[in-house]
């Protein structure tokens, strides 16, 4: 039998029978109303009936005094009602009449007369739609009870505030009636801290948490006996302890289930490291004078990313506040997996010990292997205390106290701390080292963590650079002939010069003027190989007040005899008024060459080169134009994908690199092409560039 209620509307006593029968037949409840202002009392809460809410209305159009559009509609407009689903049940055969009461909100419509089997599978699809609306409401609302709790206990600090916030938060955000939390004492039994029995005595549940504390698993209960789960018990856990319970129950007929469950446990997690804050709060409030050093302890650890920083100053504070001779903090190494000691610290040095530790050796290797802490008042007649520290370090162990470090479930190392000064170690000392240690778990992984990520940077710019690197001698190679040419042609003038000096009758005044045409040749290949040089060294990365026309003549005195041969003519339209920028010179250089010797081999027969420079949109647009076959819109979409490449010869990797480049610098680089009618590349940088 469904729990699911159906109000049938219709003012035909024997249809609205049928339905019923038809609906009930299904396992559905089903209740009648003959009238549409009998139907919206039923559903009102007017008359007896309304003692049950309704999942669904079957309501017909043509009724005694308020019609069934009129009916629909005032459902629709309640805030209380609006998401009961209405299926309408109409003769009328007009699709506006249809029309009409979906536009007032019903949800589907059937024609009379109706096939049963179709009116049941609408009913059935609709239902479970309604279904599937409301278990992700309630997901919803129960999501934002756990934050709202999480949130509202994490204000609280005193531990009976933690417990009755906790407590009544619950209860509230999931609407149930009784509730209580119970605490494990130092003997291991469950003793009540915080209750609300008002609506529901839950004394005999307090058995049930006993059972819960002990397992750790959370249960389903029954609490009045009876088959339906009306109640829940979950463990509070903190570091992976329970230290309490959480139970609650409602008095009505509602059943508690799975997914709430699962949300109670979530609950009792935040519950628990609440109320373990509240404790330790408690306990640096009992000694006040220590808890000033507390927080300087943990500003400092997470005040740093630098992994020895963090080291040194973890066990400096330890020290100091646990007042203890000496302490050593281990870590496992990730390559051989052995405990390495990081960090030794007596009252009056500091040094690092030159042994290592296999995990489950000594009292340091145990704690590690075992993931618990371990308080020990007479060390040597401890079976896993071994003299070779003592050795190591001069001092005569007597009492020792050593935690885990432990990160997201793995223990990466140990905190080892030796004889205490002015009596024996506590439990409260356990559990302010064991959260100290849990402190530089974290700071110590956020060091790791930032290692990685700086060498990752560190190799990501390296491999960049050679990326560049290479690429620049790409464009080296792709200008060769032309330099090769430029450079043979004042060596040819030289040349001849010279072989005229030395070898015909000259006058002096001619073989002057042909020593001075060599040096004028000599200068011009000093100024080839020197901007030559320029472009080829690797980059400094280096920005400084540059301006961008400048770079565009180098760029083309650099292309020049490239162009030349290719016979690409070079129309320049460069604003006088543009202002400096801070740019790397050579970085830009190398993507306005790229720029120049791509438009030059997309015009092998020859054609214009047009550069334009200006300054819009508060950014410097620097225009390359050629009069080339253009670059078809596909090509064009993936122009700028790293070894992507149209050419048979070439890397794929120069407008990749250039984009990128660009990127660098705050601007963006684009293309506009036409097919047959040339391609212009736009690269924009923003003014006031750092």
């Amino acid at each position: 039998m469904s729990n699911e209620n159906i109000l049938v509307v219709d003012d035909d006593v024997r249809i609205n029978a049928f339905i019923r029968e038809l609906v009930a037949n299904a396992g559905y409840r089903a209740e009648a109303a003959i009238s549409g202002e009998e139907a919206l009392a039923i559903l009102g809460g007017q008359t007896p009936q309304a003692g049950q809410a309704f999942d669904l209305v079957l309501l017909d159009i043509m009724l005694p005094g308020i019609d069934g559009y009129e009916v629909c509609r005032r459902i629709k407009a309640d805030p209380v009602l609006v998401g009961i689903p209405v299926i309408m049940l109409t003769a009328m055969g007009k699709v506006a009449d249809r029309a009409y009461g979906l536009e007032i909100g019903a949800d589907d419509y059937i024609g009379k007369p109706f096939d049963n089997r179709e009116l049941l599978a609408r009913v059935g699809a609709m239902l479970r739609v309604r279904r599937a609306e409301q278990q992700i409401r309630r997901r919803n609302r129960e999501l934002a009870a756990l934050n709202v709790i999480a949130e509202t206990v994490g204000r609280a600090i005193e531990l009976p505030d933690v417990l009755a916030t906790a407590l009544d938060q619950v209860l509230h955000a999931l609407e149930l009636d009784a509730g209580t939390i119970t605490l494990t004492t130092l003997a291991g039994s469950q003793t009540v801290a915080a209750s609300q029995w008002e609506k529901l005595d839950l004394t005999n549940g307090v058995d049930a948490a006993e059972q819960i504390a002990q397992s750790g698993q959370p249960l389903l209960l029954s609490l009045a006996g009876g088959a339906a789960h009306n109640a829940a018990c979950v463990p509070l856990r903190s570091r992976d302890r329970v230290i309490g319970t959480l139970l609650v129950a409602d008095r009505g007929p509602r059943e508690l289930d799975a997914a709430t469950l699962d949300l109670l446990v979530a609950i009792g997690h935040q519950v628990g490291a609440a109320v373990e804050r509240a404790r330790l709060y408690e306990a640096a409030q009992a000694r006040s004078e220590d808890l000033a050093v507390l927080n300087d302890i943990s500003r400092a650890i997470t005040s740093t990313l630098d992994l020895e920083a963090v080291l040194t100053v973890s066990m400096r504070g330890i020290r100091e506040f646990l007042h203890v001779e000496a302490g050593s903090l281990a870590l496992v190494d990730d390559k051989s997996g052995r405990l390495v000691f990081r960090k030794t610290l007596s009252r009056d040095q500091e040094w690092i010990l030159d042994y290592t530790l296999e995990p489950g050796e000594g009292i340091i290797g145990s704690v590690v292997q075992e993931r618990e802490p371990l308080l020990i008042h007479d060390a040597p007649s401890h079976p896993l205390f071994s003299t070779q520290m003592d050795r190591a370090t001069g001092f005569t162990t007597r009492s020792v106290l050593c935690v885990p470090i432990v990160v997201k479930g793995k223990s990466i190392g140990a905190i080892q701390v030796i004889n205490k000064v002015g009596g024996p170690f506590t439990n409260d000392d356990l559990e302010t080292l064991s959260f100290l240690a849990a402190s530089v778990g974290v700071a110590v992984e956020n060091a790791r963590l930032y290692g990685e990520l700086a060498r990752s940077k560190q190799e990501l710019e390296r491999s960049q650079a050679q990326l560049v690197h290479a690429e620049k001698l790409a464009a080296t190679g792709r200008l060769a002939a032309s330099i090769a040419h430029e450079i043979n042609n004042p060596l040819q003038a030289i040349h001849n010069c010279l072989h005229l000096v030395l070898n015909r009758p000259l006058t002096d005044e001619k073989k002057l003027r042909y020593l001075q045409m060599a040096q004028e040749e000599v200068e011009r290949l000093i100024t080839i190989v020197t901007r030559t040089l320029d472009f080829y060294r690797p980059s400094k990365g280096h920005r400084a007040p540059t301006l961008i026309n400048n770079l565009v003549e180098s760029v083309l005195a650099l292309a020049g005899k490239r162009l030349e041969h290719g016979r690409v003519r070079v129309r320049r339209k460069l604003a006088t008024d543009l202002p400096q920028l801070s740019v790397v010179p050579d970085q830009l250089t190398q993507v306005f060459l790229n720029l120049v010797i791509n438009a030059a081999e997309a015009m092998p027969e020859g054609g214009e080169l047009t550069i334009a420079t200006t300054c819009q949109d508060n950014e410097v647009w620097i225009g390359f134009g050629d009069t080339g076959p253009g670059i078809p819109p596909e090509e064009a979409a993936k122009i700028f994908e790293p070894f992507y490449t149209t050419k048979a010869t070439g890397t794929g990797l120069g407008l990749a690199i250039s984009y990128g480049i660009v990127e660098r610098h705050g601007g963006r680089i684009t293309v506009e092409s036409e097919p047959g009618h040339g391609a212009t590349f736009t690269v924009r940088l923003p003014i006031g560039t750092t």
